[in-house]
C-alpha cells in the first residue's frame, strides 16, 4: 500500500514512518504539513491511501479532503488521524468523503487494523505461489508479442477496452501485457488481480460501485474508473496462481458463456507461453553453465592458476604450432627457457604469499617484454618459458634473451618489500638447434643450465657439447648410484688451526670420488647432481661414516684431532637425521662434541622451524654446528640470535684481498665483533698467505683454514702430516703469526 502522511507534527509524522517501516507491505511516498503541499505531493504521487490530520501549520486537513474528493480522476483512500473529537469531527469528515476516522492518540494496532482491511487477502499458499513467480523469471522483463496477442485477443473477445496478463508480486502488480491501459504496475493493495488468485476459475465483478470489497478503491472512485472486472486465474501445473489475464471496462457488465470459455482457453495459453519461457531459460542457462564450465575447465588444462600464463600443455601446442609456422614460413622460431634465482630464498624466508606476488609481478615484466604474437609460458615453480616466432636470425633471439635477462634483475617491491632477483635464459633456435618442439625445449633448458652454472644473470644460446655434458650427467649419475655402494667415494682432511698458539683445532672432510673412468672427481662435479636426483641422503650418510670412522682411526693411532668438521646438504635435514647420526657416533665410539656440522645459510633459511628443531637436537646432544661462507650469501642476524650455531667461517672471498683491500677488512671485522659479541668461534677460509693470516691474527680471528696451513690431504697423508706436527709441536706457519 503506497501512502502520503499529512500531518505537521514532526514527532507524529516520524512515529508513524517508524511504524510502518516493520510493515514492508506499507509504503510511505511522503509527507506534507500544509494544505497546498499535501494537495500537490497526492496529485504526483497518486498513492492509495492518505492519512490526515485536521490541523495543519497552513490550511486545514478538510480542505485538503474536500479539494481531493472535487479533483475528477484522484480518489486515494483517505484516512483521518485527529486529536479532536469524534462528535462531531467523525460525521463532518465522513460527509465531505473520509473512508475512515481514528483517534491518534489511540493504539497503533487499530491503525494497522484498518490498513490491513483495504488490503486483499493472501492466498493459502502465498510464499509457494510467489517462489514459483521468481522462478519464472518474468518480472519486469521486456514485452513478447505473443503475449501481447492474447492480451489483445482476450480484449477483443469480451468486447472490453482493457485486456491485461497481470503477474501479481509482493506488493505489487505488473502487467507483462496490456491493451487499453498506459500504466505498467499498481500496488497490490487497490488490485482486483490479487483477489482472483483466490480461486481458480473466473473472478467477475459486474459492478465495482456496488461491491463493498471495491466500492472505494482508488481505481473505481477515480481513473481509471473501473466498474466491470474478469479475471480468469494464471494456474501452473503446480496449482500455484502467478497472476491473471483479465479484461476492465468502465460499465457495468456481464460475461456471456462464449467469453468465459474463450477466457480460460486464452489463460491456459498463457500459462503454456510462461511454462515454455521458464524452460527455454533454463536451457539456456544451463548451456552458459556448460560453456562456462567448458571454458573453465580448459583455463585449468591450459593456464597456470597462479599467473594466468599458459601451462606447459598449452605452450607444447603453441610450440608445434609455430614449428609448423616456421616449416611453411621459412622463418625462424626461437624458445627461451628461464629460471629465476634466489625465488626459493625468498619463498622460504618471506612466505609463499610473497613468492607467489613476486611470480606473478615477474609474469607480467615477461609478458610486457615480448610482443603480442609471442607466447610467455610458466612452466611450474619458478620456470618460465618464452616463444619467438617469424625470426630472422638467431642474433634476434639473443637479443630477446638479454632484454629478458635485463627486466628480471631490475629491483622490485612486492607488498611492501624491496627485492632483487636473477635470472638465467637458455635459447634453442628452429631449426638450428632442434626440429620439434620437445628437442626445442630440452635444449633450451639445457643451455639455461650452462648459463646458471657459469654465474647466473646471463644467456646462453645452445650447443651440441651442451648435449654430450648432459648425456655424460645422465651417466655420472646412474653410475653415482653404484659408486656410494662401491665405496667409491673418499674423504680428504684439511686442517683447521688456532691462530693463537698453531695449535689443531680441527680437520674439515671434504668429499671426493675415485671415478674409475674419470679420475678423482672435485664435489662441484657430483654433489649438486646428487640432491637433483635425490642421492643426496644416501652420499651424505656415507661421508659422516667415513669422516667418524676415520677420526677413531686417528684414535686408536694416538693421533689427536678435536674435533672433525662435515658439510651436510639442505636436503638432508630430515627429521631421522639426529637419530642416524647417534648411530654413526655409537657405532664409531666418537663422542658428540667432537663432530661439527656445516651448514650454508640457505640450508638455515630453508626450512626454518624444522631446520631449527634438527639442529637444537644436534646441539643438546652435543655437537656444535657452523654456519659456511658466511656473508658470502643473504646474510640474516636472526639467524644468529634464534639458531643455535657455535661458529662462523668468513667466506674466503673476503679473505683473499684482506691485507690490501679496506673494504673487505672492514667487512671482516664487522662480522668478527658480531660474532664474537653473541659467543661463535670465528673460522677464515682461504688462507693462502702469511699477511693474510697476520691481517685475521689482528682483527681477532680465532682460526684459520686454507692452503698456508695445508691443502686438502688424503687420508694417509692427513695421518702423516698430524704425525709430523705432534712430533714437532706447534704448526711452524700459525706459530710463527
Amino acid at each position: 500500500m503506497r501512502i502520503v502522511i499529512v500531518e505537521d507534527s514532526p514527532l507524529l509524522r516520524d512515529n508513524l514512518i517508524r511504524l510502518f517501516a516493520d510493515h514492508p507491505e506499507l509504503s510511505v511516498l511522503g509527507s506534507a504539513a500544509g494544505e497546498d503541499a499535501a494537495v500537490a505531493l497526492i496529485a504526483t504521487q497518486r498513492p492509495d491511501t492518505v492519512l490526515l490530520d485536521l490541523s495543519l501549520s497552513q490550511g486545514s486537513g478538510l480542505g485538503v479532503l474536500r479539494r481531493l474528493r472535487a479533483t475528477p480522476g484522484l480518489a486515494p483512500r483517505v484516512l483521518v488521524l485527529s486529536s479532536r473529537p469524534a462528535d462531531p469531527w467523525e460525521a463532518l469528515c465522513l460527509d465531505a468523503g473520509a473512508d475512515a476516522f481514528l483517534d491518534k492518540a489511540g493504539d497503533p494496532s487499530v491503525l494497522l487494523a484498518q490498513l490491513a482491511s483495504w488490503m486483499p487477502p493472501l492466498p493459502l499458499d502465498e510464499l509457494r505461489r510467489r517462489r514459483r513467480l521468481q522462478q519464472l523469471q518474468v518480472l519486469d522483463t521486456r514485452a513478447e508479442p505473443a503475449l501481447d496477442a492474447i492480451a489483445r485477443l482476450a480484449a477483443r473477445i469480451a468486447e472490453a477496452p482493457v485486456g491485461v496478463i497481470s503477474l501479481v508480486d509482493t506488493h505489487r502488480q505488473w502487467f507483462k501485457a496490456r491493451v487499453g491501459v498506459e500504466v505498467q504496475t499498481t500496488s497490490r493493495s487497490v488490485s482486483f488481480c490479487a483477489h482472483a488468485l483466490l480461486g481458480d476459475g473466473l473472478f467477475e465483478v459486474e459492478d465495482a460501485t456496488l461491491d463493498p470489497r471495491f466500492a472505494d478503491n482508488p481505481l473505481v472512485r477515480g481513473d481509471p474508473g473501473i466498474r466491470f472486472y474478469a479475471g480468469m486465474p494464471l494456474v501452473m501445473p503446480g496449482g500455484e496462481v502467478v497472476g491473471t489475464l483479465c479484461v476492465i471496462d468502465s460499465r457495468p457488465r456481464r460475461l456471456g458463456a462464449t467469453a468465459r470459455e474463450a477466457l480460460a482457453v486464452l489463460a491456459r495459453s498463457v500459462t503454456d507461453e510462461l511454462e515454455l519461457r521458464q524452460r527455454v531459460g533454463e536451457l539456456e542457462e544451463e548451456v552458459a553453465r556448460r560453456h562456462e564450465a567448458e571454458a573453465r575447465i580448459m583455463q585449468l588444462a591450459t593456464r597456470d592458476a597462479l599467473t594466468g600464463l599458459p601451462n606447459r600443455a598449452a605452450l607444447m601446442d603453441r610450440l608445434h604450432q609455430g614449428v609448423r609456422a616456421a616449416q611453411r614460413s621459412g622463418n625462424l622460431l626461437a624458445v627461451l627457457f628461464l629460471d629465476l634465482d634466489r625465488f626459493k630464498w625468498i619463498n622460504d624466508t618471506l612466505g609463499h604469499d610473497l613468492g607467489d606476488a613476486l611470480l606473478q609481478e615477474m609474469a607480467l615484466r615477461l609478458s610486457r617484454a615480448v610482443r603480442e604474437c609471442d607466447t610467455v609460458a610458466r612452466l611450474g615453480g619458478d620456470e618460465f618459458a618464452i616463444v619467438l616466432g617469424d625470426l630472422w636470425q638467431v642474433a634476434d633471439a639473443e637479443a630477446v634473451a638479454a632484454k629478458i635477462v635485463d627486466v628480471i634483475t631490475r629491483p622490485l617491491e612486492v607488498r611492501g618489500h624491496a627485492l632483487r632477483v636473477g635470472g638465467s635464459v637458455g635459447v634453442a633456435v628452429y631449426p638450428f638447434q632442434a626440429h620439434d618442439e620437445e628437442s626445442l625445449l630440452r635444449h633450451a633448458d639445457l643451455a639455461m643450465y650452462h648459463a646458471k652454472e657459469s654465474g647466473g644473470n646471463r644467456h646462453q644460446l645452445f650447443s651440441e657439447q651442451m648435449n654430450a655434458r648432459a648425456v655424460e650427467r645422465m651417466t655420472v649419475e646412474s653410475e653415482l648410484r653404484a659408486a656410494i655402494a662401491a665405496g667409491q667415494l673418499e674423504l680428504h682432511y684439511q686442517p683447521q688451526l688456532c691462530l693463537e698458539d698453531g695449535r689443531l683445532a680441527g680437520m674439515e672432510a671434504l668429499v671426493r670420488w675415485r671415478h674409475p673412468r674419470l679420475g678423482l672427481l672435485a664435489p662441484g662435479r657430483f654433489v649438486p647432481l646428487a640432491e637433483d636426483c635425490g642421492l643426496i641422503w644416501e652420499l651424505g650418510l656415507a661421508v659422516l661414516e667415513l669422516a667418524l670412522a676415520q677420526l677413531a682411526a686417528w684414535d686408536r693411532a694416538g693421533l689427536e684431532v678435536p674435533r672433525i668438521a662435515v658439510n651436510v646438504s639442505p636436503a638432508q635435514l630430515r627429521p631421522e637425521l639426529v637419530e642416524r647420526i647417534v648411530e654413526i657416533l655409537d657405532r664409531h665410539g666418537v663422542a658428540a662434541r667432537r663432530l661439527e656440522i656445516e651448514l650454508t645459510e640457505s640450508a638455515l633459511t630453508a626450512d626454518g622451524p624444522a631446520a631449527n628443531g634438527l639442529l637444537q637436537a644436534l646441539r643438546r646432544m652435543g655437537a656444535s654446528i657452523a654456519i659456511d661462507d658466511f656473508g658470502a650469501g643473504y646474510s640474516s642476524l636472526t639467524l644468529l640470535r634464534r639458531l643455535p650455531i657455535s661458529a662462523l667461517k668468513i667466506d674466503r672471498s673476503f679473505v683473499a684481498e684482506l691485507a690490501t683491500n679496506r673494504q673487505d677488512a672492514a667487512i671482516v671485522e664487522a662480522i668478527l665483533r658480531m660474532a664474537h659479541s653473541v659467543g661463535l668461534r670465528t673460522v677464515a677460509e682461504g688462507v693462502e698467505h702469511a699477511e693474510q693470516q697476520a691481517a685475521l691474527g689482528e682483527l681477532g680471528c680465532q682460526e684459520v683454514q686454507g692452503y698456508l696451513c695445508a691443502r686438502p690431504l688424503e687420508a694417509k697423508a692427513a695421518s702423516a702430516w698430524l704425525a709430523g706436527q705432534h712430533a714437532g709441536g706447534l704448526v711452524p706457519s700459525a706459530a710463527a703469526a
